[in-house]
């Protein structure tokens, strides 16, 4: 070993003391794990740049997690390296690659057999980017970015920032796998760094985002692209403008959408919302963050959550940069743009949308334009396929704009895969929920203002108790592509152009997603006290009967999962009583005979939104259940018959995940849930199996008919909305006329009847079940606009008698007069 080999390690030593006694770092479990199957084997790290400061915090990690240290080198026999570290670029100039000296060399000996195997370990270390310990705003100035920096600044880095080091092994390759593929090793070794570069930019990118241009460059590229010069001609040519004005106008417009981008004010932003949540939340549990993860690396993700709250927003870019990714560039409504609050969000990725581009062809293509290259630059993007929030706490039908958007882009620069990542937010109180009922009441809708938002913040004094982030299971769009058009990558889509055949993709891709945001469901506290008490004639139960129905809520699923992403709260049913006291929800009402927990009244209407949350989840053992509120005894095969008419309908107001094919598979999977439960007995009497609700005033009996009043609202729409065609007839109401009778006969009915929740009679809802049944065929409409219909829907009608029983079939009928 040469003398200069041991100042190296000296040098090595002192820095890694000294530079420790400051500095702290952070490694992710899963990596070490494993790197460390692997340090057996001879090792070789891989760093971006030489920097001795790096180099220490490699060095140290090793030694405090057992694997093997870059400074012991690599000696055995045919085999000598005085260090198993190697760069891939000489100094800190951007584009110097390093001579491929020791990968080459460890190549040939493995390619002459001195040794069998090496493996290469990437490692990337960033500084300032470990988001759960900042505390000052100053040190987020010298943070990670895309600047190469030279010593001055690596040290200031340490000094502002030495104590949020994040450290990321990558996943080893195996050395003797390239060699087999090429016995030359200098050109082993350059495939080695090519890969490498690939890699490190992308988890660059992964980490702390797109080396994203400045916008003023971004602005003039959207400008200067054919599509929007086009259109500035046609702009100039319709409007009898000079080409100038055209030019300004889709200026004007570029610099009211784009982002402005700042890494120091996510940073900042993440320090406030920190702060943010822990005065308004319990904590924020997250769940599936293994799915983003997993798809983070070399592919565009676009996060498609649900919309339940203004507050998603910032909560989705916080847990994301939790997670170690780059926050997305969101989609948000020009509404937003505010004062003051309009340049945070721009600065920390909104970018502005109007609500509609039809009347405005250039600024339609300023937005696709800019939208498209941020897509193909690989810019994690966000937006809310429903348009907006939901106001009752189920999901809305996909909006297909940005959808439409996305797939476009796609088509025509597929750059790196498209992965749509789903996202369900579960609340236990909304900031906005007093507005929600307000608006379903028939109240205008609340413009968003700086004073509204200088309001809300006198609800930070309240407790919103615990909120839920739960990723669903990624999709690729290229998925969605295969199967509608297996040919699409061999077309040529011009920039104009909308093929014809991207519109059932478009459909398709939003069924999907919505399906897919259901399957990761998070059942908590509130939402199961709303979905069981809500059931109740007077929203109240005697409190050990509550506790056992709650208690029978999460065995079910955890026993039957709806899917492998539904979260189930850990509390039982005694537990969540309590809880749901301390947030207010509900209130205890002491008697001799034991105590009754009721909904507080002021907060029955709001606990409308939390049972909608999770209706989807037990809607299939509702439906089961609601087969036996009139009959005692059924063949099996009559209830899958049932479940199989009204499933269209529920499954697609639900967005539920299975198709008819799969139907009866889950059916008999709910049905031996419910049997082992005692809600069900089977019989098997006369050669037939059937299946026989337990006797009357039992508890078990008690509990499977407020099991069925969970989807019982549903049914009665579709009673409803039969029944009102079948009094007017076939071929005398317009889709509109019809949606406005059942709007107001459900009105009725919930004063006359019910529990009064303005949810009840959303019109969008029965917007949504009329349009379900044109689709499937029972009603259609003439040459006249008239909605027509055969004697289908009368046993349709008949076959929903069955489900809803006496009482609540006359009920609908006396509302109607009928």
């Amino acid at each position: 070993m040469y003398p200069w080999h041991g100042l190296w390690r000296l040098a090595l030593w002192l820095t890694r003391k000294l530079m420790f006694l400051w500095v702290r770092t952070r490694t992710l479990e899963a990596q070490l794990e494993r790197v460390a199957s692997f340090s057996a084997q001879p090792v070789c790290y891989v760093l971006e740049r030489p920097g001795l400061a790096d180099l220490a915090v490699l060095e140290q990690e090793c030694l405090r997690h057992g694997l093997p240290r870059p400074s012991t080198g690599l000696s055995m026999e045919g085999l000598k390296e005085w260090r198993a570290v190697a760069y891939l670029r000489k100094g800190p100039k951007r584009g110097r690659k390093a001579r491929g000296g020791r990968l080459e060399r460890l190549a040939a000996a493995v390619q002459t057999g001195q040794v069998k195997e090496v493996i290469v370990i990437p490692v990337s270390v960033f500084w300032g980017r470990s988001p759960d310990k900042e505390r000052s705003i100053f040190k987020l100035l010298f943070s990670e970015d895309w600047r190469i920096v030279g010593r001055i600044n690596k040290l200031f880095m340490i000094i502002f920032h030495g104590r949020d080091v994040l450290l990321q092994f990558s996943e080893p390759v195996q050395l003797s796998a390239l060699v087999a593929e090429g016995p030359n090793p200098a050109l082993v070794a350059r495939k080695l760094g090519r890969v490498l570069r690939v890699h490190f930019r992308r988890r660059r990118i992964a980490t702390i985002g797109p080396d994203l241009s400045h916008r003023r460059t971004l602005v003039n590229q959207v400008l200067n692209s054919d599509p929007v010069r086009r259109a500035i001609r046609r702009d100039s040519e319709v409007h009898k403008l000079p080409t100038a004005k055209s030019v300004a106008k889709a200026r004007r417009y570029a610099n009211e959408i784009a982002a402005n981008y700042s890494y120091t004010t996510v940073r900042v932003m993440e320090r406030l919302l920190m702060w943010l949540w822990n005065r308004l939340y319990e904590g924020v549990e997250v769940g599936g963050a293994e799915r983003l993860k997993a798809v983070a690396e070399g592919n565009e993700i676009v996060y498609v959550p649900c919309h339940r709250s203004h507050i998603d927003y910032l909560l989705l870019s916080y847990v994301v940069y939790r997670n170690g990714l780059v926050p997305p560039h969101i989609a948000a409504g020009v509404n937003l743009n505010l004062p003051v609050i309009g340049p945070i969000l721009r600065s920390g990725g909104a970018f502005f949308m109007r609500r509609s581009f039809r009347d405005d062809p250039l600024y339609a293509a300023v937005f696709r334009r800019y939208f498209s290259l941020n897509l193909a630059k690989g810019v994690a993007m966000e937006y809310f396929i429903e348009g907006g929030r939901s106001r009752t706490g189920r999901l809305l039908p996909a909006k297909p704009g940005m959808l439409a958007m996305t797939v476009r882009a796609y088509l025509r620069e597929p750059v790196r895969p498209v992965v749509f990542v789903p996202v369900y937010f579960g609340y236990e109180r909304l900031l906005e929920g007093g507005t929600y009922v307000s608006e379903l009441s028939g109240k205008p809708k609340q413009k968003e203002s700086v004073l509204g938002i200088f309001k809300a913040v006198r609800q930070l004094r309240r407790d919103f108790g615990r909120v839920h982030v739960n990723f669903g299971e990624p999709f690729f769009l290229d998925v969605a592509l295969r199967t509608h058009r297996p040919g699409w990558r061999e077309e040529i889509i011009e920039e104009h152009e909308k093929p014809a055949w991207s519109g059932p993709v478009v459909e398709a891709l939003g069924d999907e997603i919505l399906k897919r945001i259901n399957a990761a469901a998070a059942v908590n506290p509130i939402n199961l006290l709303a979905m069981t008490l809500l059931a109740t004639p007077r929203q109240s139960m005697v409190e050990r009967p509550l506790a056992k129905m709650l208690d029978l809520f999460c065995t079910m699923q955890r026993a039957a999962p709806y899917a492998a992403g539904v979260t189930v709260t850990g509390l039982d049913g005694d537990e969540i009583i309590a809880y749901g006291e301390r947030l207010g929800l509900v209130e205890r009402k002491s008697h001799r005979l034991g105590d009754i927990i009721a909904l507080a009244p002021k907060e029955a209407l709001r606990a409308t939104y939390f049972r909608n949350n999770i209706a989807h989840l037990f809607a299939l053992p509702s439906i089961v259940a609601c087969c036996f509120l009139d009959k005692s005894v059924l063949p099996v095969d009559r209830v899958r018959g049932l479940a199989h008419m009204v499933y269209p309908y529920i499954g697609g107001e639900l967005f539920l995940r299975w198709d008819l094919a799969e139907l009866d598979g889950e059916l008999d999977r709910v049905i031996d849930t419910l049997v082992s439960q005692g809600l069900l007995v089977r019989d098997e009497g006369n050669g037939e199996e059937r299946l026989r609700r337990p006797a009357p005033q039992t508890p078990e009996a008690i509990e499977l008919w407020v099991l069925a009043q969970c989807s019982i609202q549903t049914l009665e729409r579709f009673y409803m909305t039969a029944a009102l065609l079948a009094k007017h007839g076939s071929g005398t109401l317009r889709p509109g006329q019809l949606e406005d009778l059942c709007h107001l006969m459900a009105q009725r009915m919930s004063m006359l009847f019910q529990f009064s929740a303005p949810e009840f009679f959303d019109k969008t809802l029965f917007r949504g079940f009329i349009g379900r049944l044109r689709k499937n065929g029972v009603l259609r409409t003439d040459e006249s606009g008239l909605l027509v219909f055969d004697a289908g829907l009368l046993r349709a009608m008949e076959d929903a008698r069955v489900f809803l029983g006496d009482r609540l079939r006359r009920d609908v009928l006396q509302a109607m007069n009928l």
